[in-house]
């Protein structure tokens, strides 16, 4: 008996006692918004952010007693992959963590906007490039719908900081997307 509108809560409870159907519907639930969320933290390396998708997945599992029901499920998952990401950017000694791509529905009549479309997507990327990694991870995940608070658990930091970093990242974003015009 499949419970589709369990919540996660629920789920992660019957993983607990070995029900693999809570698990697939989780994972069915988390996967494209993880997946998301590590290929842009190394964006052009699909192939180290499914080992990221991996090993989030085995971590997981393994930690799967300490999860609270007080925090939603995915902020959790995002803070494991977080964690997985960065461990991996130090042993690599690499520090390029987020690419910020534009989402908006293109009217594909106009022939000109698909172009106008990605000189915009080329320009934000090229711009968060230059974002400090914390900022670039904390717009990232303001994408996802991850709230202030939770990326603040993520990052091991406090509330003011991760607002300090969304200020900081919207202002140069601003300034240097301006240029662009």
């Amino acid at each position: 008996m499949e419970q589709r509108g369990a919540s996660d809560g629920e789920l992660v409870q019957r993983c607990r006692h070995g029900d693999t159907r809570a698990f697939d519907e989780l994972y069915q639930r988390c996967r494209l918004p993880l997946y998301s969320y590590l290929n842009r933290l190394v964006p052009g390396r699909s192939h180290i952010a499914d080992d990221l998708f991996q090993q989030t997945w085995l971590k997981m599992l393994e930690n799967l007693n300490r999860y609270s029901e007080q925090q939603r499920f995915l902020s959790w998952l995002f803070r494991i992959a977080h964690n997985v990401a960065v461990d991996h950017l130090r042993k690599d000694l690499r520090h390029e963590m987020v690419e910020v791509t534009e989402t908006t529905a293109v009217d594909e009549s106009v022939p000109w906007a698909a172009m106008d479309r990605q000189v915009v997507a080329a320009a934000v990327a090229e711009v968060t490039a230059a974002l400090a990694p914390e900022q670039r991870e904390v717009l990232l995940l303001r994408q996802q719908g991850v709230s202030f608070r939770e990326i603040a658990e993520i990052q091991h930091t406090n509330i003011n900081t991760v607002l300090g970093r969304m200020h900081y990242a919207v202002k140069h974003l601003r300034r240097r997307l301006a240029e662009y015009r």
